[in-house]
């Protein structure tokens, strides 16, 4: 109903909006279209266009974060209300809204879970992503790259306003970890000003000698600074930094040396966590759950029996606790689809850990942990799109972020 009301307002809008009468009356027809083959019920705009503004608002109000963005490029009106703080902050009072998860990527589109909605999207990418794909989130906003390869080149976006940026050169020539973080801060001034935001990029990897080097993107100075020196070589692979409580983690590759590095976004230094790593462990993966640090991996114990467990890190006693235990006869069933050449896959999104095996041409098994019921549920493969495309070299499968009109790239 809400769709339906506010193409009658559009119309309307031709009519009174005579210095935006081309664009509008374009994006009316289009979406009117749209409409009509989607079966929707079109209103009268001669009627329905007179609301008055108070009541359209509350209709732009109740918009699922998808369906505004695309309203709001009908007409510069709407385009700039969806922006204003007070908009923002009603909204934020009327939608609690839950990750995406971005599953995989072409060079044209992001495939993504709406776990709010329990559906799934397909966002257009809005600059050519062949050989990129997403390496971190944060704030809304998501970074691509061709990580992994020689000479790594790094985009930044908000795919629901469709603004991004290419970042300048880094001199990294091999990516061996990366990171992200949102920044915002309230403007000290009264009545309060919108608060400022930026975001930071953090990349750990090798120049053209082999040595190691940490690289940090600013966007307020849209330029790359030298960080500390990093752990020894062998330590440092291909695993996501996770920011939590300020500080970047990540683990340790290989797997046989494996621990917990850390880095100090204000002190531009990286250290070792001095935390006993569960042993032996297969898969490990980290993950961060509303400023929780979590481990979740495969353990061998006695009788060949094979267990997957989950920690969380207790930072004062410097030790992980185990969690939860994925219950044995589950757990069987996950293992018997797991491929010996595919690593289990973690990552977590709200309330969520999730647990997959990508392979080259599906994405299951999946497994989810509700961590404030403590339950355990398949991800069923009947809500995987049929036109989802396989994983590309080096993707990662399953970030997660908070989609967000009014995160900035700039």
């Amino acid at each position: 109903m809400a769709h339906d009301l506010l193409a009658a307002v559009v119309s309307r809008q031709e009519e009174e909006e005579e210095e935006d009468e081309g664009e509008t009356a374009a994006a009316s027809s289009a979406f009117g279209e749209g409409m009509a083959k989607r079966g929707l019920l079109v209103l009268d705009p001669k009627i329905w266009g007179k609301l008055p503004e108070e009541l359209l608002e509350r209709v732009l109000l109740h918009l699922p974060l998808q369906s505004l963005a695309r309203m709001r490029t009908i007409c510069k009106k709407w385009d700039h209300y969806v922006f204003t703080s007070a908009f923002t902050k009603l909204r934020a009072q009327i939608w609690q809204q839950k990750p995406w998860i971005v599953m995989t990527s072409t060079e044209k589109s992001l495939f993504v879970y709406d776990s709010g909605l329990d559906t799934w999207h397909q966002v257009p990418i809005p600059f050519n992503a062949h050989e990129l794909h997403v390496v971190a989130a944060a704030g809304g906003l998501l970074c691509f790259s061709n990580a992994w390869f020689q000479w790594p080149r790094m985009y930044v976006c908000n795919p629901m306003t469709q603004k991004w940026r290419r970042l300048p050169p880094m001199n990294t020539w091999m990516i061996s970890t990366v990171g992200m973080v949102y920044e915002e801060e309230a403007a000290a001034t009264t009545p309060p000003a919108a608060a400022s935001s930026s975001f930071k990029v953090l990349v750990c990897g090798r120049l053209e000698d082999h040595s190691m080097i940490t690289e940090v993107y600013d966007s307020v100075t849209n330029s790359w600074t030298i960080g500390g020196n990093p752990s020894p070589a062998r330590k440092h692979g291909g695993h996501a930094s996770l920011w939590c409580d300020g500080i970047f983690y990540c683990l340790t590759f290989p797997f046989s040396t494996l621990c917990l590095l850390a880095y100090n976004l204000r002190q531009g230094a990286w250290y070792e966590v001095p935390v006993r790593m569960p042993a032996p462990i297969m898969s490990p993966s980290l993950v961060e759950c509303k400023g929780r640090l979590m481990l979740v991996g495969g353990l061998e114990e006695e009788h060949s029996v094979f267990v997957i467990q989950i920690w969380e890190l207790d930072s004062n006693k410097h030790e992980w606790v185990e969690l939860e235990r994925m219950p044995s006869q589950l757990c069987k069933d996950f293992v018997t689809n797991m491929v010996p050449s595919k690593p289990l896959s973690c990552f977590a999104t709200g309330d969520f850990i999730f647990l997959m095996i990508p392979s080259s041409n599906n994405y299951m098994p999946a497994l989810m942990f509700n961590l404030t019921h403590r339950t355990w549920d398949w991800w069923p493969t009947s809500d995987f799109p049929t036109e989802l495309p396989e994983l590309n070299i080096g993707q990662s499968s399953g970030i997660s972020f908070e989609p967000r009109l009014d995160a900035s790239v700039f």
